[in-house]
């Protein structure tokens, strides 16, 4: 299956490099100087719209919402379209894109690592097949559109604001006069354990497994339950979520 990507920004390309030893790749972006870019990760660069329509099976949408109606008068007739526009939902695509087989998703940047996480709502006859493709990328939750706002915040959204963790981590680690590498280090390796044992505990057991009678992890978690953390992290997430359905 030929695969092009129409938009060759931080999420397009992402896909490309994570597509491309798997299936032949041609993107297309309206400022051509990625295709320098896309040339030097293997991945062929059209010299047009219309000409990378010509040459593949399913398209991957990865534009920004404003340049949708650009699209409108191409032909996209039959063709398997992927949009991970953020905001923007089948009925909006399909104003666009007419007589095409639209598929929905919302990705996060980790599928450059094979280890993404994104929401998949599918009308295409050959979603399942559609679904392999991106299994790729990371792990593929089939969703209602209804709940891709939801998604946004946690799956998409979700890595700044544990990356804000890690860096809270790593400045205290600063504080406490340890070198700037070895705390993120630390900080890191210590969220990669945290994975692995919420494989096996919940979160609840976790916390009392790690907090002995009197010791330094309940002082800490008694200082995350005064100052309302926990409420300040879910409202984090709330307020992406708004923002998204707002969009």
């Amino acid at each position: 299956m030929m695969i092009g990507i129409i938009g060759y920004g931080n999420m397009g390309r992402a896909f490309a490099l994570g597509l491309k030893d798997s299936y032949e790749l041609i993107a297309y972006d309206k400022d051509l100087l990625k295709k320098d870019i896309a040339l030097q990760d293997g991945v062929g660069f059209a010299s047009s719209i219309e000409f990378l329509l010509d040459k593949v099976d399913m398209v991957i949408l990865s534009i920004k919402p404003q340049d949708l109606p650009s699209l409108a008068s191409l032909n996209f007739s039959k063709k398997s379209v992927v949009s991970m526009l953020a905001g923007v939902g089948v009925s909006r695509l399909k104003e666009h894109i007419k007589d095409a087989y639209i598929t929905r998703i919302m990705p996060n940047l980790a599928v450059l690592f094979k280890k993404g996480v994104m929401a998949f709502y599918s009308e295409d006859k050959k979603k399942d097949t559609i679904k392999s493709i991106l299994e790729n990328l990371g792990k593929v939750y089939e969703l209602d559109e209804k709940y891709f706002d939801a998604f946004t915040s946690l799956g998409g959204s979700g890595p700044a604001f544990i990356a804000s963790i890690v860096e809270a981590m790593r400045l205290s680690g600063i504080y406490m006069g340890l070198n700037k590498d070895i705390s993120y280090d630390i900080a890191l390796s210590t969220i990669e354990g945290v994975l692995e044992l919420l494989k096996h505990y919940t979160e609840e057991e976790l916390i009392l497994k790690v907090s002995s009678p009197a010791g330094t992890t309940v002082e800490g978690i008694y200082n995350i339950e005064k100052s309302g953390f926990k409420g300040i992290l879910m409202e984090t997430f709330i307020k992406a979520y708004q923002k998204s359905k707002n969009l």
